[in-house]
């Protein structure tokens, strides 16, 4: 269209001395240096425009991962999902509770303490929100937490949580004060949804003739459990008390024990939220 448009004026213009055809020339030639001009600056932007910046890189980065452990357990419980989020180059933090009790502490406790412990992860990792997964207490302890309309969870999957208690922990007084939070009608599980965060739940529905469980502290509790809590459990904790809240999504449901919870089974269950496709 440009070379159209000068060949029509030049025609106009019926050139017939070597002083027009200078200046024409001239003309041309202006034209042509701020046509190339434009067309890289053009290419200049769509490349500037093209690469991401680093809040948008960060955007496509997975969350980074919190791993919160259950009742009479400590961080060790996690090195299975450890290796596997490091694996998948999700950045995972295994939690350690030191101004509380770290295996018999409180919920309420272990809340206030998961601020400041989310606060640092935010900072080391540039993003503003994070992912939690809790087993068993481990996913009330985070429901206190999110408790408080935090806005900084985005998604909370908990595995083999007592959402409505356990009758186990009836008149339990080993690893107080913790073991209050898991009984029936405790405060932390009632504790009110966040409409910031989504929750999920992992549940087990275990039979004990068919193995899936280590021999551990729990094994014989959960031996007699199993024969005493509603079918389905997973020897420790009902399945329906995992699913009692109305507002969480299942993620599937495992056929280990409560203590065989954490093996790359359940991780599977649950890769997919912790890799941002669903």
């Amino acid at each position: 269209m440009l070379f159209k448009l000068l060949y029509t004026i030049g025609t106009d213009l019926k050139i017939k001395n070597n002083d027009k055809i200078i200046v024409v020339a001239s003309f041309i030639l202006v034209a042509l240096g701020l046509f190339v001009c434009f067309i890289s600056l053009h290419q200049i932007y769509v490349e500037v425009s093209a690469t991401p910046t680093s809040t948008n890189s960060n955007a496509t980065k997975p969350l980074p991962v919190l791993l919160i452990h259950g009742y009479l357990s400590d961080a060790s419980t996690w090195k299975k999902w450890e290796d596997l989020l490091k694996k998948d180059n999700i950045p995972v933090f295994p939690i350690t509770f030191t101004q509380s009790d770290d295996k018999c502490g409180s919920a309420a406790e272990h809340a206030k303490e998961l601020s400041g412990q989310i606060a640092n992860v935010k900072d080391q990792t540039g993003q503003n929100k994070v992912n939690i997964v809790g087993h068993s207490k481990g996913g009330l302890d985070a429901r206190m937490y999110l408790g408080n309309s935090t806005q900084d969870v985005a998604n909370l999957i908990m595995i083999g949580t007592p959402n409505a208690g356990s009758p186990l922990a009836v008149n339990n007084e080993v690893c107080t004060p913790a073991v209050y939070d898991l009984r029936p009608g405790a405060v932390d599980t009632k504790v009110k949804e966040n409409p910031n965060t989504k929750y999920y739940t992992i549940a087990g529905d275990w039979n004990p003739d068919t193995g899936n469980c280590d021999l551990s502290l729990f094994s014989p509790i959960q031996q007699g459990g199993y024969d005493n809590l509603p079918k389905p459990n997973d020897g420790l904790v009902p399945l329906s008390s995992v699913e009692s809240l109305g507002y969480s999504d299942s993620l599937g449901h495992s056929k280990s024990c409560h203590s065989n919870l954490l093996s790359e089974y359940e991780y599977g269950l649950a890769k997919d939220v912790l890799m941002g496709n669903k």
